[in-house]
């Protein structure tokens, strides 16, 4: 065998490989299949209060989460093995939940969260039940991916 069909099979075995992980990704719990999980996902971007049973002061928490919505056959899904973990990472350090969204949902308008079909994949991000702000494009999404800097808020601000 030489070298040239051995690069072509090794090719064909790791597109083969990570399809089969796209699949997995889109078909596992990071990935909102339902309106139900995705009103799940958002409500927990409400202000919470916590009052100190010590002293009784009362805080407030503001928390966010973060939606990618993506075509399910797409690149991005594939791309996402990589993209995904890194942002659940930087997310998780600033108690942010992240998750996927297959754009074709049963019931589900895109436009009430302000992406347009057009501009595929489209990070949101929900602030007290409404969008805060909308990262659209790969390139933009990957700027967040590709930055050292851990503080996600800081970066979602820049984009």
């Amino acid at each position: 065998m030489d070298f040239k069909k051995l690069k072509e099979k090794a090719l064909e075995q790791t597109n083969k490989a990570i399809k089969f992980s796209a699949n997995k990704l889109a078909a596992s719990w990071l990935t909102i299949n339902k309106k139900e999980d995705l009103d799940k996902m958002i409500s927990k971007s409400k202000t919470t209060k916590f009052k100190n049973a010590e002293t009784w002061i009362e805080k407030e928490y503001k928390h966010k989460s973060i939606v990618i919505f993506a075509e399910e056959n797409s690149d991005f899904f594939k791309d996402a093995l990589y993209i995904l973990p890194v942002i659940t990472a930087k997310a998780f350090s600033q108690n942010i939940t992240v998750k996927l969204a297959k754009s074709k949902i049963e019931n589900l308008n895109l436009k009430d969260y302000k992406v347009e079909e057009k501009k595929l994949p489209c990070m949101v991000v929900f602030q007290e039940e409404k969008v805060f702000k909308n990262i659209e494009w790969t390139e933009n999404i990957l700027k967040l991916v590709k930055s050292f800097n851990l503080d996600i808020n800081k970066l979602i601000d820049e984009v």
